[in-house]
């Protein structure tokens, strides 16, 4: 569901541009010959040199404006990947810009069609009026540009950008855990009697045929109605966030009822699965993770040398972490109505989320003494909210943290201060 809704939106994304076009260009062909001989009431009154002079200065403004936008934009793209170079693509409030330059392009495209149909003894007085209106409108919106740009061009606003979206997406992929749910097989499946003369299922392997590049993920919905429909179950070779050659195995396809495996085609299932040329945080909360912890490991090197944003990056992965603590991450299987695995794919484990999210931190940032305190910090708030069989991991790593503290601070004062937890990495009074 998460990929179809994610093709839907960059499809809408453009198709929402060119139709912005095109309504600019429709409205200046149509409207002026809609108003001939009439004077709407509302409407400025101008006659035909001031009609001339207004609509060639909106366009002549308007394509201006449009330049600078794209300028800026090209700069802030840069900023954003001086920090990580997967942040553009991850980042969701990019891609309004698109629909922001339909809007630029549609206002000075009406502006120069309108202007060719000004004469000396007929000038549309709507037309030119409703010019003026959408460079108003544009000017709104380029203000809200610049207080997104805001946002987009500082390491704590992209942050947090990030940390929001994961959060979405664990709320969507992950649900709670409830006392009855087992986090190993939170469905099991009912018992199935064995049947020694029963033949062994068929199997059959399917190849990825399309394109390279990473898995992004299945619409698990209708990939469960069609192996319910076809009898078979599906296990994913690949995980989500793998990168995918031509030609490489990508599911093995197996009878579990009185299916037919050759109607289960490699196409059919190429429909259903997201291969693209990076990875995406809709279907993989991981790569989320691994966002916010590139910020903090380049913060943390010496070319640039700023704990500070390592610290910021750490406030949201304490947040995270302590969210997907009380979350069942489940088993890697998708279930249908009777309980029947249809889906199979290799799925994270909290182990391994735990180390994405903190063991490059603690690598490199062990010789600061504000990001050992954060570290100690975040570590001991999850273990608060971890149950008993999550708690492993996060003890480990205090563990590691104190020698690598005893190593990187040799001297007794400074090494009891490195040991202190601080949520501020330093400064806090509770530190």
């Amino acid at each position: 569901m998460m990929i179809r809704n994610l093709l839907r939106r960059r499809r809408a994304g453009w198709f929402q541009v060119v139709g912005i076009v095109a309504a600019g260009v429709v409205l200046g062909l149509v409207l002026p010959h809609l108003e001939r001989g009439r004077v709407p009431f509302g409407t400025f009154h101008y006659d035909a040199s001031s009609a001339q002079a207004t609509l060639g200065a909106i366009a002549s403004g308007m394509i201006t404006l449009t330049g600078f936008v794209f300028t800026a934009i090209t700069l802030v793209i840069q900023t954003v990947q001086n920090m990580s170079p997967r942040l553009f693509a991850a980042v969701r409030s990019f891609d309004r810009y698109p629909r922001l330059f339909g809007v630029f392009v549609a206002t000075f495209t009406y502006a120069l069609i309108v202007l060719s149909q000004v004469r000396t003894n007929e000038v549309p007085q709507l037309s030119v009026t409703l010019a003026v209106v959408m460079v108003l409108v544009s000017a709104a919106l380029f203000l809200r540009l610049l207080l997104t740009l805001r946002n987009a061009v500082t390491a704590g606003g992209l942050i947090r950008t990030v940390a929001g979206q994961l959060r979405e997406v664990i709320d969507q992929v992950y649900p709670p855990i409830t006392r009855t749910s087992d986090t190993r097989n939170p469905n099991p499946a009912p018992p199935v009697s064995a049947d020694a003369h029963q033949p062994p299922p068929a199997r059959r392997l399917l190849h990825h045929r399309g394109e390279p590049g990473v898995f992004q993920g299945f619409d698990s919905g209708r990939l469960v109605r069609l192996a319910c429909e076809r009898g078979v179950s599906v296990e994913f070779l690949p995980a989500v966030g793998d990168f995918v050659a031509t030609g490489a195995h990508l599911a093995t396809v197996t009878t579990i009822d009185d299916g037919s495996m050759a109607a289960l085609s490699e196409q059919e299932i190429d429909r259903l699965i997201r291969v693209g040329p990076a990875r995406t945080i809709e279907q993989d909360p991981a790569y989320g993770l691994r966002l916010l912890v590139d910020i903090a490991i380049r913060a943390l090197s010496p070319a640039v040398n700023d704990p500070t944003t390592a610290v910021q990056s750490l406030d949201q992965i304490d947040d995270v972490l302590s969210l997907l603590a009380g979350r069942n991450l489940g088993d890697g299987s998708v279930r249908d109505a009777d309980g029947r695995v249809r889906i199979q794919f290799p799925a994270p484990t909290w182990p391994a989320l735990a180390g994405l999210a903190l063991d490059e931190i603690i690598a490199y940032g062990a010789g600061s003494l504000q990001v050992v305190r954060r570290l100690r910090a975040v570590l001991e708030d999850v273990a608060r909210v971890c149950s008993p069989d999550r708690l492993d991991p996060i003890t480990e790593r205090l563990s590691l943290l104190d020698r690598l503290v005893a190593e990187n601070f040799p001297d007794p004062a400074t090494r009891q201060r490195a040991l202190c937890a601080d949520r501020q990495g330093l400064g806090s009074p509770f530190g």
